[in-house]
C-alpha cells in the first residue's frame, strides 16, 4: 500500500540552499554552542550566509580555488561555515575523523591529496607532527582564534579579510559556479569490516539526500547534534536537512555533558545511533530501579497503552520526570548507523518519544530508506526514500538477499581507487551495500545483517552473527557489547565464538570472577532457544571496550585474541 508522503522541496545545490534559509528564516538561530566561558552563542542564518560568502572570497583570494581542504575539529558553528564555504565554489571538502591517531590522519590526508586543513584549536600542538608527514599541505587553518598563530591562519581573520574583500566588490565566490555532478566532498568510510575508502559525492548526491529525507521526516524546531560532523549522517540529514527546515541545530561539547545539555537546550529533535538509545533507555529503567519505582513505571505504561487504545494520550504527563531528563520537549529521535532493536523504541515510544529508525550507507550519501514521523513498521528501517530504488539480489530460502541501490544517492565511486569501484556496482549499475535483507509487500526495507559478516559453516547453513548478537544482549542484562564470530577447531568441526564485555556497573556490583562465571551458565541457557548449528561453543572476555567508528559501530576487524581472557 503505498502512503503519501510530505511534500519537500527540490533545490539545486548547497549554496542555493544556504541563500533560501537566509530568505526565509533570515533572523532565526541556526546554531547555538558552548562558548570557551562556558556562555551559550548563537548564529542567525543571516551570519551563517554573510560568514561562508566571507570566508570563500578570502580562500579564493588566497588561491585556494580546486584544492582538497580536510576539516578536522569538534563539533562547532566554525566546522559548519568551513564546511559551507569549501564546498560552495572553493575546492573539495575532506571531512575527518578527529579521534584517529595522527599517522593515520596523516596517511588519510595524502590518500585524498589534501592541499590545506582547517584544524580546531585543539590539535595546535599535534599539527606540525601531522604536516611533516604530508608534504602536500601547504596551508593550515585554525578555526577558533582571533589572530594567526604561527604559521597557521586564523578562520576568524580570514573571515573579516573577506568581509572587506566583498565590500571592495570582489565577486569571485558569489559568482563561483557549481557543478552539481562534480565530486564536492570526499568521505571516508568508517572502516568496521576493512580499510577506510574515500567515498567521493558530489552536490547532486547531497542534495537528493535532503530531497528525500523530508518526504518521510517532519523535525521539530530545535535539535540537539551528538554524532560527530564529519560522518555524512550527521551532516548531511542534520546540518544540511538544518538548514532545509530552518532548524536551530544545539552543538552538545561532550558526551558527559549530554544531560546538562539537552536540560540546557530543551531540544524537540535528535538524530542519534543505537548506542546512545540502548544507554539511555538502560538508565531510566536502572534509576527506577534503584528508586524503587519499576513496578509504578511498569503499571504506568501499561495503564498509559490501555487509555491510548481509546483515543487517550497522557504520556507527555505521566512521564514527566521521565521527559524532563531529557530536557522536557523531546519528541522525536531519528536513529540510524547500525542496527536498533524493536524493544528500544516501543519503550521511548511508550513515554512519548517517537524513535524513527532509519537506514543509510556512506556510499548512498547515506540515506536508503527511514521510517516516516507519521507512520512507522516495527522491525523495518523504513520507507526506500522517493530518489532511489532498491532490489533484493541472490535471496535465499526465507527471502532474504543482497540490498543493491540505484539513484542519484548513489557515489561517483572511491577517490583513485578504481579497483574497488568497480567491484562496489553490478555490471548494470547497481550499487553493492553488501548488507542483506527484504521488502515486504508494503515496500518496507528490513535488514537481516552483513554479507561480509556472514558465517557459512561446513555444512552449508549461513549464520548471522548479528542476530546471536542480539539474542545474547538482551538476555544478559550484564553483557555491553558482543560480537560473534567462527573457526575451525581442531577436529574440522564449526565452533562459534562469543566475544563480551561486561557492563562496568555490573562489574562494580558483582565483581569480574563471579560475572565470568554466570556468563557460562547464560550462555547455556541462550544455547537452548538456538538450533544445533547456532550454538555458541565458547566464551572469550575483555576487560576493556571494543574499538568503535565515530558512529559507535565495533570495528570487527580490529579484534585481538590477545585482549580476551576465556570464560
Amino acid at each position: 500500500m503505498k502512503r503519501n508522503l510530505y511534500h519537500a522541496e527540490k533545490i539545486r545545490d548547497i549554496r542555493t540552499m544556504v541563500k533560501r534559509a537566509t530568505d526565509l528564516y533570515r533572523n532565526r538561530t541556526a546554531y547555538k554552542e558552548i562558548g570557551p566561558s562556558k556562555e551559550v552563542l548563537e548564529y542567525s542564518f543571516i551570519q551563517l550566509e554573510e560568514d561562508m560568502n566571507a570566508l570563500g572570497t578570502a580562500l579564493l583570494h588566497r588561491g585556494f580555488e580546486g584544492k582538497h581542504i580536510a576539516l578536522l575539529g569538534e563539533n562547532s558553528y566554525a566546522w559548519v561555515v568551513s564546511y559551507l564555504a569549501v564546498i560552495n565554489g572553493v575546492g573539495v571538502v575532506i571531512p575527518m575523523d578527529k579521534d584517529l591517531t595522527d599517522e593515520d590522519i596523516a596517511m588519510l590526508l595524502n590518500n585524498c591529496d589534501a592541499d590545506g586543513v582547517i584544524c580546531s584549536e585543539t590539535f595546535i600542538p599535534t599539527m606540525n607532527n601531522i604536516l611533516s608527514l604530508c608534504p602536500k599541505i601547504s596551508s593550515c587553518i585554525v578555526m577558533n582564534p582571533q589572530e594567526d598563530i604561527g604559521d597557521f591562519h586564523s578562520l576568524t581573520s580570514l573571515i573579516e579579510e573577506g568581509k572587506l574583500l566583498l565590500k571592495q566588490g570582489n565577486r569571485e565566490f558569489l559568482g563561483a559556479p557549481i557543478d552539481v555532478d562534480k565530486m564536492s566532498e570526499i568521505i571516508f568510510t568508517s572502516g568496521t569490516t576493512g580499510a577506510n575508502k574515500g567515498v567521493m559525492l558530489s552536490q547532486k548526491n547531497i542534495m537528493s539526500v535532503v530531497y528525500g529525507a523530508f518526504h518521510l521526516i517532519k523535525p521539530g524546531k530545535i535539535s540537539i547534534s551528538v554524532l560527530p560532523l564529519n560522518h555524512s549522517y550527521e551532516c548531511s540529514c542534520h546540518i544540511l536537512g538544518g538548514i532545509y527546515w530552518g532548524l536551530t541545530v544545539c552543538f552538545n561539547d561532550s558526551l558527559k555533558n549530554l544531560s546538562k545539555n539537552l536540560k540546557r537546550f530543551k531540544p524537540d529533535f535528535s538524530i542519534m545511533v543505537p548506542l546512545f538509545l540502548e544507554s539511555m533507555d538502560k538508565m531510566i529503567w536502572k534509576q527506577a530501579a534503584e528508586n524503587g519505582l519499576s513496578g509504578h513505571l511498569k503499571y504506568g505504561i501499561k495503564f498509559s497503552n490501555l487509555i491510548r487504545k481509546l483515543g487517550i494520550d497522557m504520556r507527555r504527563k505521566y512521564f514527566k520526570p521521565i521527559l524532563s531528563y531529557f530536557g522536557g520537549n523531546l519528541e522525536q529521535i531519528v536513529c540510524g548507523g547500525a542496527p536498533l532493536r524493536s524493544e528500544i523504541i516501543t519503550s521511548f515510544d511508550n513515554m512519548g518519544i517517537n524513535v524513527v529508525n532509519g537506514y543509510g550507507i556512506s556510499e548512498c550519501a547515506p540515506l536508503v530508506a527511514a521510517n516516516c514521523t507519521a507512520w512507522k513498521k516495527l522491525g523495518s528501517v523504513g520507507y526506500i526514500v522517493p530518489i532511489c530504488k532498491v532490489r533484493i539480489t541472490n535471496k535465499d530460502k526465507d527471502g532474504n538477499g543482497e540490498i543493491q541501490v540505484k539513484g542519484d544517492n548513489v557515489m561517483l565511486g572511491y577517490y583513485k581507487d578504481d579497483k574497488s569501484t568497480k567491484t562496489a556496482f553490478t555490471e548494470d549499475g547497481w550499487f553493492i551495500t553488501g548488507d542483506r535483507g527484504y521488502l515486504d509487500r508494503e515496500g518496507f526495507l528490513f535488514i537481516t545483517g552483513r554479507d561480509k559478516n556472514l558465517i557459512i559453516l561446513t555444512n552449508g547453513k549461513n549464520v548471522h552473527p548479528e542476530e546471536l548478537e542480539e539474542i545474547i544482549t538482551t538476555s544478559i542484562p550484564y553483557v555491553k557489547e558482543v560480537v560473534v564470530t567462527a573457526s575451525m577447531s581442531k577436529n574440522n568441526e564449526d565452533t562459534i565464538h562469543a566475544y563480551v564485555y561486561f557492563d562496568p556497573e555490573y562489574v562494580h556490583e558483582k565483581g569480574y570472577e563471579t560475572l565470568r562465571q554466570m556468563i557460562k551458565n547464560d550462555i547455556k541457557r541462550v544455547n537452548r532457544r538456538l538450533a544445533l548449528y547456532k550454538r555458541i561453543s565458547s566464551i572469550f572476555v575483555s576487560e576493556k571496550e571494543f574499538e568503535k567508528t565515530t558512529t559507535k559501530k565495533i570495528k570487527r576487524q580490529s579484534l585481538r585474541e590477545e585482549d580476551f581472557i576465556s570464560a
